[in-house]
């Protein structure tokens, strides 16, 4: 009895952890980056610059779909970070890094509530110097009920 209890667990458990798979595919993605150290002129040190995968260097400039956490970051150009961790875990406090968090420019910018959301936009890869190494512009927020 319970080896078919633990058998039944388990393929629940599979089958949770490769729809979480799905819904992650763009992040699994951008989370596949190496990095580069250069020297930087502006910060007059060597800074890390990303050093993208062929298959994130796809994505350039198409429209994607990209669900996280939004973190509560007042940034200068009004951009909303957009994390694949919880605030507690993104590489501002915990142990991730700059591939985890996206620069979201609305279309129609407005305040952000809710904690998790989806985007749809176009994605920019950025390996200038300064601001995140992934923007989503002209983006809008995405229901898959729409």
């Amino acid at each position: 009895m319970k080896s078919k209890f633990f058998i039944v667990l388990l393929s629940c458990l599979c089958m949770s952890f490769s729809f979480a798979q799905e819904d992650d595919e763009i992040w699994q993605k951008l989370l596949k980056v190496d990095w580069e150290y250069k020297y930087s002129e502006e910060f007059e040190m060597d800074i890390p610059f990303p050093l993208f995968t062929n298959e994130v260097k796809a994505l350039d400039n198409s429209e994607i779909v990209i669900k996280g956490f939004v973190l509560p970051v007042e940034t200068e150009d009004n951009s909303i970070m957009l994390s694949v961790y919880p605030f507690s875990s993104c590489f501002f406090c915990g142990g991730a890094g700059p591939e985890s968090v996206v620069a979201i420019f609305l279309k129609n910018h407005r305040e952000i509530k809710e904690e998790e959301v989806t985007f749809k936009g176009t994605l920019h890869l950025n390996d200038e110097e300064t601001g995140l190494i992934y923007e989503l512009k002209d983006a809008v927020e995405f229901n898959s009920n729409y």
